[in-house]
């Protein structure tokens, strides 16, 4: 046969379909899947045998039995003569025996998956001897000593002589997976009689191979063929597919045996009762492990060898490649990263080299370098590239990390109950912009602040501590003055935070306005209680009930309607219920609140405003919370650090040392701190400076990661459109008011035409720094409560430098606001002028078509635009009237009621047509 048969030629030559004799393979145990399924040879032969079984007959196979003698073989050759010995392998007759005595005489050759009949059964009694396998050099038969039955199962010893041909087991038992070399696995042959294998003595035979089966002794009364002749097996013979992985072999069976080595009746040394001997394979035959994609092979235990082990590792670990970048897989880990840090940081946080990364967000459409700031969003874009969960801390928890990292801890009080004493209650006032917080403060101080503060309106924090006799005893309160113009929204907020207690001063002749709304929302985000003060009832028009009855819309109950807000009818002016509203504040802070604070341990606290003086220097008003400060501690507040050089008290005068909820003015540090930054004594001045460069390089980092703008394809038009931008550089008597200033500024609402810009900001006078800043990038210059230096106006008048001085806020937010409008695009619009028909049409060789019209209402101008109409379908839209004449006079304009000719820039005219006029109109800008 030149090749191997495929299922559906097979098909084809026996006669049937390739359904049928794919279900016929299956049914006998053959492994094929399609009709393009190859079949071995010997599995030909047998279907042939099959097939040809089915067609002829049991009777047609016995009576020719020499015809059915070649089919097992693939090439059967001549029937060799026999010998001086016997040789019943060899006898191409079986029907006459030479030695009754050695062998049942069987009818006929079988043939494959056909049961011969014989017509005499050995008897039980008559021991039939089984012949040594013919060895190539002697015929030589030893013949072992059973106990009863012929043992089969022995097989001829290949050597010099032929080895025997593949042949189907006795009763047409199938082969596993299409395999003629192979019969391991599914269904097993049943227990030789006096033992299975490898459990007796030694084979007879010599070396583990046996000899010969008996004839006639199959398991299903089928005689084996003659195994003597046919040719050796030649490597084409065997399969083709390729021999599985060890870890792909299947399981040994518990006990089973074999002719491998090591056991009873094999090759090496064994006993009686031990394992199997023959080939390897655990009671299987053949050694073509694995063939036709089934496992096979020697039975071994799961176990994953180290290369398996390494590769299924580094599969684990394997990287992600974003762009040809190979970078680590996170595997959803989360990783935490400060505001505006680097990809440097990203980098040191997963074990990856920070210029992969830098080459990853190139790919991904980012131009970042490795020690830039970088935004919150591409942070988190990148690590959901490499399976990471990028976490940005917030400032509070990014603060608490880095003072813990110093073994600092800030916001409780240290030692136990014993160390804690009370403190004086620390009371905000809040409220609308004049309403009179400011004049109650100063009645309840005996002082005239108010009466020097610019536009009659607070700009800053003050605070303030009083002594004043409530129930016989002299009691401390602490007084934090808030401003309540719109713009101080920041400030009003620290106010509340650092309060234990809210007074909410509403006038009682103008009623409860926004910024008393935003109040409320204040002291309630806080949680602290809310005590009302009704101010102006000695004027005519005050309605305290009407006060009362709003304030319940906000959840502000009185007392009296059953709530549990305390409301106290003052004036402030006339010094009216002023100690009742005192009262009123001790009340509530003895029955709702647990005012104790550690005095002994190390002072912390609250910036409540910063300002530079000229003298002094940076000057920080600092609200002691817990501890007590003195002088000589070294503190760090925000990003800035120092040693307390000289405190003094709201009165001008030097203390020497602040305890718990005691104001003072500090001085000593290296700059102005932002209002609101905590304040820690630390042990000495190195560990201030530290804190303090760590927090100003994250804060920096956090603002420019913050101002970076990301460029995408979606907002590049809107990037490259031309936008006029007002670059400011603000300055300010203290922290707190720039802080407001920059905020009310930014909030203006503009076009995307013109953009705000504010490239500095600081606390102080106006200095040459600020004068060469603002010419080099062409700003303005707000200076809001402070004056430029000499050498600075000398600069600023020579560079062309504009600099505002404002006193109030809201002017300098008009001012910015108009500047912004004047730098926007004008806008024009359409202004009709006048109509006019079109009554004839005359032609001159000179300028072509002349229209002679009537000017129906309006007027028409030369050089103007017009709109031609014609059926009330508009023709021409952008008409230009090129020539006007009345009658043989050039005019520049026609009133109504009069007729006139013109030439108009569009030539398609007809009589009946109708010119509107119009002109644009530049719009004002809101």
């Amino acid at each position: 046969m030149p090749g191997k048969l495929r299922v559906h030629e097979l098909a084809k030559k026996l006669g049937v379909t390739s359904k049928e004799l794919l279900a016929t393979l299956k049914e006998q145990g053959e492994f094929v899947k399609t009709a393009s399924s190859t079949v071995e040879p010997p599995v030909v032969r047998k279907m042939e045998a099959l097939y040809e079984k089915k067609d002829g007959g049991s009777g047609d196979s016995a009576a020719k039995p020499s015809a059915g003698a070649p089919k097992p073989g693939p090439k059967p050759g001549p029937a060799p003569k026999p010998q001086a010995g016997p040789k019943p392998a060899a006898a191409p007759k079986p029907a006459a025996a030479p030695k009754p005595a050695a062998a049942p005489k069987p009818q006929a050759a079988p043939k494959p998956a056909a049961a011969p009949k014989p017509q005499a059964a050995p008897k039980p009694a008559a021991a039939p001897k089984p012949q040594a396998a013919p060895k190539p050099a002697a015929a030589k038969s030893d013949a072992p000593k059973p106990g009863g039955a012929p043992k089969p199962g022995g097989a001829p010893k290949p050597g010099g002589g032929a080895m025997p041909r593949p042949m189907p087991r006795p009763g047409g038992r199938p082969r596993v997976a299409n395999n003629p070399f192979s019969t391991g696995g599914g269904d097993r042959p049943a227990p030789r009689p006096g033992g299975g294998r490898g459990q007796g003595g030694p084979r007879p035979g010599g070396r583990g191979q046996g000899g010969p089966r008996p004839q006639g002794q199959g398991q299903g009364g089928a005689d084996r063929p003659a195994q003597g002749g046919g040719r050796r097996p030649s490597p084409a013979m065997m399969p083709t597919s390729q021999a599985p992985t060890p870890g792909q072999m299947p399981q040994k069976a518990a006990g089973a045996g074999g002719r491998g080595r090591g056991g009873a009746g094999g090759r090496g040394p064994g006993g009686p009762g031990g394992g199997g001997g023959g080939f390897r394979g655990g009671g299987r035959r053949g050694g073509t492990a694995g063939a036709f994609g089934r496992p096979g092979g020697a039975p071994r235990r799961g176990r994953k060898s180290k290369r398996q082990k390494r590769s299924e590792y580094e599969a684990m670990q394997a990287p992600n490649v974003i762009g040809g970048v190979r970078l680590p897989d996170g595997g959803g880990s989360t990783v935490r990263l400060r505001r505006g840090a680097s990809l440097s940081d990203f980098a040191e946080k997963i074990n990856a080299d920070p210029a992969a990364l830098v080459q990853a967000l190139f790919n991904l459409g980012e131009m970042i370098t490795a020690t830039a700031a970088v935004p919150e969003e591409t942070l988190q874009l990148l690590g959901a590239e490499i399976n990471y969960n990028v976490e940005v801390v917030s400032p509070e928890d990014e603060d608490r990390e880095l003072l813990e990292s110093f073994d600092l801890q800030f916001g409780e009080d240290e030692g136990d109950e014993d160390d804690l004493a009370k403190r004086p209650p620390v009371v905000t006032v809040m409220g609308h912009v004049d309403h009179g917080k400011t004049r109650l403060l100063d009645t309840i101080r005996k002082a005239e602040v108010g009466a020097g503060e610019a536009g009659g309106i607070t700009q800053g924090i003050g605070a303030y501590q009083i002594k004043r006799v409530v129930d016989d005893r002299e009691r401390k309160i602490t007084f934090l003055d808030t401003p309540g113009h719109e713009a101080f929204t920041a400030m009003r907020a620290r106010g509340a935070k650092s309060t234990d207690i809210a007074i909410l001063v509403v006038a009682a002749d103008d009623g409860v306005m926004p910024q008393t709304v935003e109040a409320i929302n204040h002291a309630k985000a806080a949680d602290v209680p809310i005590v009302v003060a009704v101010n102006k009832i000695d004027k005519p028009e005050a309605s305290p009930d009407k006060i009362r009855g709003q304030l319940t819309e906000y959840g502000l109950v009185p007392e009296e309607y059953g709530g549990d807000t305390m409301f106290v009818d003052i004036s402030a002016k006339q010094n009216i219920n002023i100690d009742e509203l005192l009262e009123a504040v001790v009340l509530t802070a003895d029955a709702s609140l647990d005012l104790r604070a550690n005095p002994e341990m190390d002072a912390q606290g609250v910036a409540i405003e910063a300002h530079l003086d000229r003298g002094r220097g940076p000057v920080a008003t600092v609200l002691v919370q817990r501890g007590t400060l003195r002088v000589g501690d070294s503190v760090v507040v925000g990003d800035t650090y120092g040693r307390v050089r000289r405190m003094i008290d709201e009165h001008g005068n030097d203390v020497d040392e602040a305890g718990p909820s005691r104001p003072v003015q500090m001085q000593g540090l290296n700059g102005v701190p932002g209002a609101g930054d905590n304040l820690l004594v630390v042990e000495d001045d190195r560990v201030a400076r530290q804190i303090a460069a760590q927090r100003d390089a994250r804060k920096r980092s956090a603002m420019q990661a913050k101002a970076r703008k990301r460029v995408s394809l979606e907002d590049l038009d809107a990037v490259l459109k031309e936008t006029s931008v007002l670059n400011l550089i603000l300055k300010g008597d203290n922290a707190g008011s720039v802080e407001a200033l920059e905020e009310s500024l930014l909030k203006i609402e503009m076009d995307d035409e013109v953009e705000l810009n504010i490239i500095d900001r600081g606390v102080g006078a106006v200095t040459q720094t600020n004068v060469s800043l603002a010419a080099a990038s062409d700003a303005v210059i707000i200076a809001f409560n402070v004056r430029s230096e000499g050498k600075a106006t000398e600069e600023a008048n020579a560079e062309g430098v504009d600099i505002r001085y404002y006193t109030v806020i809201y002017r300098a937010i008009e001012e910015v606001e108009a500047a912004l409008k004047g730098m926007l695009k004008p806008v024009y619009e359409e202004k009709e002028i006048g109509v006019a028909e079109i009554r004839a049409i005359f032609k001159a060789s000179a300028v072509g078509l002349i229209a002679g019209c009537m000017v129906e209402s309006g007027k028409v101008r030369r050089n103007a635009s017009g709109r031609l109409v014609r059926d009330g379908n508009v023709i021409a839209d952008n008409v230009k009237i090129e020539s006007l004449r009345r009658e043989k006079d050039d005019v520049t304009e026609v009133n109504a009621g009069y007729e006139c000719g013109m030439v108009l820039s569009y030539p398609d005219i007809q009589i009946d047509d109708k010119l509107e006029v119009f002109e644009m109109v530049e719009v004002p800008r809101d």
